[in-house]
């Protein structure tokens, strides 16, 4: 086995993956200090062979600065680390007092050294462990001359100097000065490999931030231009049932036309049938112009149903009369509305009202207002009322079903989904003083 690997598995001797970082650096710390100081007291208790007590307190004190080790191996990690801290101190003391009489420097100066080994092996991170084991240095290193004088020298040796010369308190005092060196270099590169990989871990953090806001911008450019392909589709989907529900209403208009017509041929009217045929025919060319866009000039609308109210009128023996009213505030060349969208309510007023009123006399109006930012429309009928209508078409045999009214009201549901504001309708029953059925009148509301 090679040393480095030997030194691996030593230093990472009781580590295991669910401990955190800075306590796996202090248990590796704690490791090579234990394996290193005890085999340099080991080696160290040879030199007092001669002296039996003084060998055997070496060889005790290399097996006890040895025994983190152990204890890290077991899992008592603040055990260990307190063995490096408390027991130096205690066999410092007693080795001192057995091998001199008066207060050995070079063993004050080992002492001196065991004060780094608490700032090591908790470090500020556990300040309160780290000050409790400056605290017992300190006292000992206090205590140490009227302790070592207190205890007395061994017979074996004679004198002081055998193990407390000059050289040995300068080793001593060049041993401490390479350990406060070696502690304040160590400690340097841990602060710098922690820096490093702060900086490392910051870099890969904004990295990381740097892909993420990447990838936000894609998918909030993906989601606008899924938005907006959205609200296209809705646009189109919209204009295409408006545009489906117009088609829906030109025939419907269109079928009523061709009943006129073929009510006259059937009456063999030729001067009437070919009157009612010219102006259908201008109703058709100025429908076809009006279908070209989806809101057109009010000029053009009320041309229309201009030519729709006389085709009307020639159908039904001219028994109502029609008027069309525009405010003074509205240009009817550039205001537009909806194609279309008063035609139905005409019809309904005409089919439903003055269709049925007894004695002629049928009167229907019409008038655009101007209102606060809004165009009024209104279609008033003096027809039999809608209560009337029912109940003479309840006692008709089922044939053609209207659908007039329900394709208008879904266009507006369509319309209101596409413009701003809401067009809105509101129908009213017309009474007389004595509240009888006078007519009907609807509302139209639509947005400028």
């Amino acid at each position: 086995m090679r040393f480095t690997t030997f030194w691996d598995e030593l230093s990472n001797l009781g580590i295991n993956e669910g401990l955190p970082l800075p306590l796996r650096k202090k248990i590796v710390l704690c490791n090579r200090l234990a394996f290193t100081v005890g085999v340099v007291i080991f080696l160290s208790s040879f030199t007092y062979y001669q002296v039996p007590l003084l060998f055997g307190l070496y060889l005790i004190a290399g097996l006890m600065y040895s025994s983190p080790l152990l204890f890290n191996f077991l899992g008592h990690y603040d055990l260990s680390r307190f063995m490096l801290v408390v027991a130096p101190p205690f066999y410092i003391i007693l080795g001192a007092g057995w091998a001199s009489e008066a207060p050995a420097v070079g063993l004050k100066y080992a002492l001196l050294s065991v004060l780094i080994m608490p700032v090591l092996l908790f470090q500020a991170s556990e300040s309160r462990k780290m000050w409790l084991g400056l605290g017992w240095v300190m006292t000992t290193l206090l205590l140490y001359d009227p302790l070592t004088l207190a205890i007395p020298r061994l017979k074996e040796i004679s004198s002081d100097a055998e193990f407390d010369d000059s050289v040995a308190q300068n080793t001593g005092m060049m041993v401490s000065f390479i350990l406060f060196v070696a502690a304040f270099l160590y400690q340097q590169r841990v602060n710098l490999r922690t820096e490093q990989q702060l900086q490392e871990t910051l870099r890969q953090a904004k990295r990381k931030n740097q892909i993420i806001s990447e990838k936000n911008e894609q998918l909030n450019e993906q989601y606008g231009a899924i938005e907006q392909q959205k609200a296209e589709i809705e646009s189109m989907n919209r204009e295409l049932r408006l545009q489906a529900l117009k088609a829906q209403i030109n025939p419907h208009f269109v079928f009523n036309a061709l009943n006129s017509i073929q009510h006259f041929v059937m009456q063999k009217d030729t001067k009437e049938a070919l009157g009612y045929l010219t102006k259908f025919a201008r109703l058709i060319r100025q429908i076809l112009e009006n279908s070209v866009n989806e809101t057109i000039p009010i000029a053009d609308e009320l041309k229309a149903l201009t030519y729709y109210l006389d085709l009307e009128r020639l159908r039904f023996n001219e028994s109502f009369a029609y008027q069309i009213e525009i405010d003074e505030q509205i240009d009817a060349f550039t205001t537009e509305i909806p194609a279309m969208l008063l035609q139905p309510y005409i019809e309904n007023a005409i089919l439903h009202g003055l269709r049925h009123r007894r004695g002629g006399g049928g009167e229907l109006k019409i008038w655009v207002l101007y209102q606060f930012e809004r165009l009024l429309c209104v279609v008033e009928d003096n027809g039999v009322g809608r209560e009337a209508s029912a109940q003479l078409a309840a006692g008709k045999v089922p044939g053609h079903i209207s659908r007039g009214t329900a394709v208008t009201n879904n266009r507006l549901r369509l319309l209101n989904d596409s413009i701003t504001g809401q067009v809105s309708v509101v129908t009213l029953d017309l009474y007389d003083e004595q509240r009888r059925p006078r007519g009907t009148r609807v509302e139209v509301l639509i947005p400028l």
